[in-house]
């Protein structure tokens, strides 16, 4: 079964006293969850964290809820970065995109009846210029 996923990844954040737990979505899939993971993959795999800014090693782990974990071993500290895939359930987006296409059909649609009523009061009256044939 086809499903939108949301691949995200989450990681420190910032500089200094300003460092933070941040989460970003690397992308949006459609697919199975298992076409999901393996694009996941390719994301962490490919992946260069903000922090350290020079590792000494790099390791890469797949977890077992299905997602991985990427280990950066630095001079002074280690820090890590987490990948998901999440099914996406709602999207604000895509809800605000059908409801403005819900309105713009719905005018189309009023304004196409008042064409019509417009176009059957013509008829009504004899034409363009008022004049009823004999």
């Amino acid at each position: 079964m086809q499903t939108r996923w949301g691949l995200i990844v989450e990681e420190n954040d910032g500089m200094g006293e300003r460092k933070a737990w941040a989460t970003t979505v690397l992308a949006h899939f459609d697919g199975t969850r298992e076409q999901a993971l393996v694009k996941l993959e390719e994301y962490a795999r490919n992946h260069s964290p903000q922090h350290p800014a020079s590792a000494l090693t790099t390791r890469l782990y797949r977890t077992a809820e299905g997602g991985f974990l990427l280990v950066n071993e630095g001079s002074m500290r280690t820090y890590h970065c987490r990948f998901s895939v999440a099914e996406l359930l709602y999207d604000s987006v895509e809800a605000k995109r059908a409801r403005d296409a819900a309105r713009e059909a719905e005018r189309q649609e009023q304004e196409a009846a008042r064409a019509a009523e417009k176009a059957a009061k013509r008829a009504e009256r004899g034409g363009l210029f008022g004049r009823r044939e004999r």
